[in-house]
């Protein structure tokens, strides 16, 4: 059986703890605040973060990792895997799979990308599956053929927290933006083929999150679900809230709950709020 190395980046919001119970490996996004540097989830913690945003005046930024330190990555697991398997944040929100199949190739290491075509918690559910069906005895390229087929399944509506870090991302227009914060609209965004598009704009934010509830609910209703994720930046408060309502309410499922990481934070915001899961 071939020794697979699993890889993904800290979008995944996969904890250092917890990648090193599972044997997983970690890349991870750099966060800038000001001056400051940080290695998400390595230098950074979520809930450091999302209390140094509540202070900073400038907003922070992102860079995904180098070609170069794709490759060192892939030097050091080379020696100790016959082959890879990368599922990494969508090739629509980032650079980051093309920096990794490119390290791999100056590393000549064999890695199997797996486009998510998500982040987050959804992410982390893709790489588990994989895990499980590595366990089963599966073939590497039949493992990562399978992740595609879910990831080409995923689901999602997510309350955004900051539609000023949506604005500045080139998400939204000045002029929405404005408009948007006069009235309250709080959007709700959806995701599509890999991308992160709008799906309504909502007035108030309490009656955009009975929305995105309403929305699994359908979906619930409608099909078989699996790998659902109640995602949170910031206080858990909410997050909580709905994790135990659907937990009453789907007993039968398998409900997880996650805080976005820094990296994914800096273009969210704190508040946001949102559902993920699997189709069959």
């Amino acid at each position: 059986m071939a020794r697979i190395a699993w890889i993904t980046d800290s979008t995944s919001c996969i904890t250092q703890e917890e990648a090193k119970q599972l044997g997983i490996h970690i890349i991870p996004v750099s966060v800038i605040m000001g001056e400051e540097v940080y290695k998400d989830g390595v230098d950074i913690t979520p809930d450091e973060f999302y209390t140094k945003l509540e202070t900073i005046t400038e907003l922070p930024k992102t860079s995904q990792p180098t070609v170069g330190e794709f490759s060192d990555f892939y030097e050091v697991l080379k020696h100790d895997y016959d082959c890879g398997i990368a599922v990494h944040v969508s090739e629509k929100f980032s650079g980051t799979i093309n920096g990794s199949r490119l390290g791999a190739d100056m590393a000549d290491f064999p890695v199997h990308i797996v486009d998510s075509k998500i982040t987050s918690e959804a992410m982390k559910q893709l790489v588990l599956k994989g895990k499980r069906l590595e366990e089963e005895g599966l073939a590497p390229e039949e493992i990562a053929t399978r992740l595609r087929d879910s990831a080409d399944h995923v689901k999602g509506y997510v309350c955004i927290g900051s539609l000023e870090q949506l604005r500045l991302g080139g998400r939204l227009s000045g002029a929405s933006f404005l408009v948007g914060n006069l009235l309250q609209i709080k959007p709700i965004l959806t995701f599509d083929n890999g991308s992160l598009v709008p799906f309504e704009k909502i007035r108030t934010l309490k009656k955009a999150e009975s929305r995105v509830l309403a929305l699994f609910e359908e979906a619930a209703a409608r099909t078989s679900v699996n790998g659902v994720s109640v995602i949170y930046s910031g206080s858990s408060e909410k997050a909580e809230d709905w994790l135990h309502l659907l937990k009453d309410k789907y007993p039968n499922i398998t409900i997880n709950l996650g805080q976005l990481s820094p990296a994914i934070g800096v273009h969210v915001g704190a508040g946001t709020l949102g559902i993920l899961w699997f189709e069959d």
